[in-house]
């Protein structure tokens, strides 16, 4: 006999004594000893559905921001030569910020003076030789008139009168082209006086005024930059008054009015602040109503959050049980009625959460026997032992 098949019939003979002590182990195992134990009754805390009057509040976060806030620009172009501030600084109105090198909007202002001047003196010199050529053809004309009274009679007064009409042309002909010449000049003195005006504003916005008094929060230039017009260089924040400002739903933006003073949460202060902004019509994106509302900002910075409790409309004879009655299961609130010792589960419709409390507009009927708790572990048709409040704590 082969080693191949020796080991075969080996293999074979174990798996034969291994069935049979398993036939064996299950054909003398004992029977068990079943016992049926009865199923204990659960014990539930039950509360009476009520009416109150409730005047119900939705809690809001934001963060606050600066009441105001100036991205500065030159409208000029120039290099940078002074900066007084740095981010952080307090700044008045009107202070000095920055200030860009003016030599050639001096120079453009001087050549616009000098141009108004010169054109100016011309003015004044056509005016009076316009009054002077008004009198002299005044006097041709007298003499002229004159000349044609003494009639017609002889060479000499014809001759003369020609030349005394030719000497009328002359003049007219002169008061003309001064009256021409001043019309001209007050039109390039009104164009220059435009540019003179342009070139001192010019002149002006190389310096850069602090719009009102705040806190510089950025500056983005530094001395020797050349500055494009119209680039951003300084941000300027007024820390004085900060507003918060979040978006509401109608509900809670129909119980508002502009003016009305609320009380902000903020670091665990209690800062009572004014609405002053709020949109009546919702934004078409998020349908909310953005609204503001402002508070003093001693001892505060933008950037902290802060809560605010909006109230909602007064709820009247309101429908309400402890908000740990109410079940969610897949989108739809329960509660659970007691009803001759057993559970009923009925559908609700909720309203307003105030507090600890929650509003039922449909589903139950005020005196109704709600379980007032652990709803999550209960059934429908289930038996339950009522337990007092002071036996469940």
């Amino acid at each position: 006999m082969t080693s191949v098949r020796r080991r075969f019939f080996l293999t074979l003979a174990i798996l034969i004594v291994t069935i049979i002590a398993v036939v064996l182990l299950v054909v003398t195992r004992p029977e068990a000893n079943v016992e049926m134990k009865q199923p204990g009754i659960t014990r539930v805390v039950v509360t009476e559905v009520i009416q109150r009057d409730l005047q119900p509040t939705i809690e809001f976060t934001g963060i606050l921001r600066p009441r105001q806030t100036a991205s500065v620009r030159f409208e000029v172009s120039g290099e940078l030569m002074v900066r007084n501030v740095e981010p952080g600084q307090l700044v008045d109105s009107g202070e000095l910020l920055l200030q860009l090198d003016d030599a050639d909007y001096q120079d453009a202002l001087k050549e616009a003076t000098s141009q108004l001047s010169e054109t100016q003196a011309a003015l004044e010199r056509d005016q009076a030789l316009l009054k002077l050529a008004r009198e002299n053809r005044q006097l041709a004309e007298r003499e002229y008139q004159r000349l044609e009274k003494l009639g017609k009679g002889s060479l000499a007064s014809v001759s003369t009168r020609e030349g005394s009409r030719q000497q009328l042309i002359n003049l007219q002909s002169e008061e003309a082209r001064l009256a021409y010449s001043m019309q001209s000049s007050r039109a390039r003195l009104a164009r220059q006086d435009a540019a003179l005006s342009r070139a001192q504003r010019n002149l002006d916005r190389t310096r850069l005024l602090a719009p009102f008094t705040g806190r510089v929060n950025r500056v983005m230039a530094e001395v020797g930059d050349y500055l494009q017009g119209n680039s951003l260089v300084l941000e300027l924040i007024d820390t004085n008054t900060l507003e918060l400002e979040v978006a509401v739903s109608g509900d809670v933006a129909a119980a508002l009015a502009l003016g009305q003073v609320l009380v902000l949460d903020i670091d665990r202060r209690q800062i009572a602040g004014e609405l002053v902004a709020l949109q009546f019509d919702p934004d078409p994106q998020t349908h909310t109503h953005p609204l503001r509302i402002r508070i003093p900002g001693d001892g505060l910075l933008p950037g902290q959050l802060g809560r605010v409790g909006l109230p909602l409309r007064p709820r009247m004879d309101a429908l309400v049980v402890p908000a740990s009655a109410v079940m969610r299961e897949e989108g739809k609130h329960y509660v659970f009625l007691l009803k001759e010792g057993r559970l009923v589960q009925q559908q609700v419709m909720t309203g307003i959460r105030q507090d600890d409390l929650q509003i039922l507009q449909r589903g139950v009927e005020e005196g109704d026997l709600v379980v007032a708790r652990d709803v999550e572990v209960l059934s429908h048709d289930i038996e339950v032992q009522v337990e007092s409040n002071e036996e469940a704590h």
